[in-house]
């Protein structure tokens, strides 16, 4: 984000309050906050600044810190499950290749909304013990992308897919979002359709690999013959 447009955001926003809307203004300014100071410099009065009210005013609808991020986080569960419920909308010739277009909407809306996913991902693990609303909406999604890839590993046929089968996928789309947005895969962190291109490709590429038949030669280590 450009300084003007983090400055725009700062800017005292005391007309939302006015027209009721200072949950949705503790909302984006929390955001904004979050994506300059990250998690541990953000505060509950910080965001009441920014949103031009008083700290007195944000609790009215938030007890704490740890409440509005929990907010933030069940906001972004909810966007990010809509973008995977389109990508599994798109057309699709099967259910494998739906799987992998679940897997790119996965890492493209870390890239398209970075600090909402840092948000959701190191926040909700701890605020789940506290506010179990936000490890339930996660765990609905998680449910959603295990289901699709599951039936995208099975792909017609009757077999049985393990966990770390799933868990081995899943990480694979999670690690290439985090990659992205921390800048490790280059100008595909800030561009939507280079990160497309480079997620397409690799899951493509593993795919492949993981459909090859088993090759006993390739996986075991020959034991040399010992010379007499």
């Amino acid at each position: 984000m450009s300084r003007s447009a983090a400055e725009r955001s700062d800017a005292p926003r005391k007309e939302a309050y006015h027209h009721g809307d200072l949950r949705r203004a503790l909302l984006d300014a929390t955001l904004v906050l979050v994506e300059q100071h990250g998690l541990q410099g953000f505060t509950l009065r910080a965001a009441a600044r920014a949103a031009g009210v008083t700290p007195g005013a944000s609790y009215h609808h938030f007890a704490d810190k740890e409440a509005l991020l929990t907010a933030v986080a069940e906001e972004g569960f909810a966007l990010f499950r809509r973008a995977l419920e389109a990508a599994i909308r798109e057309p699709a010739s099967s259910a494998r290749e739906r799987s992998h277009n679940v897997g790119v909407a996965y890492v493209l809306f870390a890239v398209e909304h970075p600090t909402r996913f840092r948000v959701m991902v190191g926040h909700s693990v701890d605020a789940r013990k506290r506010q179990p609303s936000v490890g339930d909406v996660a765990l609905a999604t998680y449910q959603l992308v295990r289901d699709v890839l599951v039936e995208g590993l099975q792909d017609g046929e009757a077999r049985t897919v393990s966990n770390t089968e799933v868990l081995g996928w899943w990480s694979v789309v999670h690690g290439l979002a985090f990659l992205a947005i921390d800048g490790h895969l280059g100008p595909a962190g800030s561009s939507p359709k280079r990160a497309r291109v480079i997620v397409q490709e690799v899951i493509a590429a593993l795919d492949a690999r993981a459909q090859l038949p088993a090759n006993p030669d390739s996986t075991t280590a020959r034991t040399p013959k010992r010379k007499s």
